[in-house]
């Protein structure tokens, strides 16, 4: 009975601190229509099995008590062999429960399947890269990295593509995972009925460093998602000292290659949209905050902070001053 007893303490712990964190990015912490059906389905097959689990093995532990040897007398228990009903009854429960747990599949599957598009959706096409990702807000003519704005209420119609090798974006909160595959297009959609953060990840092993491919999603009500779009329409802020001249100078030849000052980024770029970079909270794939303290360590050694990434310049001191001053504008 120790065993049973040490078992059943393991496991009540198990679900305790499971639920110790109440914004993990969990399906379960569900903030979306998508994440809700997700999660009732989980919960209604996890109570099905759970109820099936503590039936078989009460009826072991009843049996090996019944049956116990006692006082150096053997026990031969009840033979049922070659007796039907002890087919047929396990036979029929796994059908009733394959049937229900189908159809309580189907029902989640047409419950969370795309709405009809709409010209009041948000187009936005998710494009990733080893290792962060790039947001590209159609109609609005915004490009962006890594940190996800999105108007509580709204539905977002996402058509999903890789520059390399195959990701996979989930915001467990907020929507399903769908992969990320390079030469084919994928499709989905994400909406949100609560105000606030939430985090996401890629979910296929993309490299080294796939575990920082990280995503925030921020969820707005629609007049500061508004704010949002009409800041990031702007151009990049211009250089008003001689410091942050330098900086900018560094930025539009050295960086040019990689990196884009134009809030639509009309070609494809290897890093992040820099026009708004400031107006993030998180950079390196979401990896990190956001700060000055961090920019310039990432300026001074990038490989440090985030080995293989396509980030390979050397950097005096005086350009990571330059650059830092000039970056800090972009907001």
């Amino acid at each position: 009975m120790k065993i049973f007893s040490r078992f059943a303490i393991f496991v009540g712990l198990g679900v305790l601190l499971s639920g110790c964190a109440a914004s993990s990015p969990t399906f379960l912490n569900s903030a979306s229509l998508i994440a809700g059906h997700e999660a009732s389905l989980y919960w209604e097959i996890f109570i099905e099995t759970l109820i099936i689990f503590i039936l078989i093995i009460g009826a072991f532990i009843w049996i090996f008590i019944r049956d116990r040897d006692r006082c150096g007398k053997k026990i031969v228990p009840p033979q049922i062999y070659g007796k039907l009903a002890w087919a047929a009854v396990p036979l029929l429960a796994i059908v009733l429960l394959d049937g229900a747990d189908f159809v309580a599949m189907a029902r989640t599957m047409f419950a969370v399947a795309p709405p009809a598009a709409s010209s009041q959706d948000i187009q936005l096409h998710v494009i990733g890269h080893r290792w962060w990702w790039e947001f590209d807000y159609k109609d609005q003519n915004i490009v962006t990295a890594n940190e996800l704005h999105i108007p509580v209420g709204a539905t977002v119609q996402i058509t999903l593509d890789s520059v390399d090798v195959i990701h996979s974006f989930w915001v467990p909160q907020l929507t399903g995972k769908t992969d990320v595959i390079p030469g084919q297009t994928n499709h989905m959609w994400i909406t949100s009925d609560q105000i606030g953060e939430f985090l996401g990840q890629c979910t296929e092993f993309c490299g080294t460093e796939h575990a920082m491919m990280r995503i925030k999603a921020v969820v707005q009500s629609q007049a500061d998602f508004d704010a949002w779009v009409a800041n990031q329409q702007k151009p990049a802020a211009q250089p008003k000292t001689d410091l942050e001249q330098a900086g900018h100078t560094t930025v539009t030849t050295l960086c040019a290659s990689c990196h884009s000052l134009n809030p639509a980024e009309p070609e494809e770029k290897t890093g992040p949209n820099l026009t708004h970079l400031f107006s993030r909270s998180i950079f390196a794939g979401g990896t990190y905050d956001l700060n000055d303290a961090n920019l310039r360590s990432w300026l001074k050694d990038p490989q440090a902070m985030k080995p293989g990434n396509d980030m390979g310049v050397t950097l005096s001191p005086a350009q990571i001053d330059q650059l830092a001053a000039y970056l800090e504008l972009l907001k």
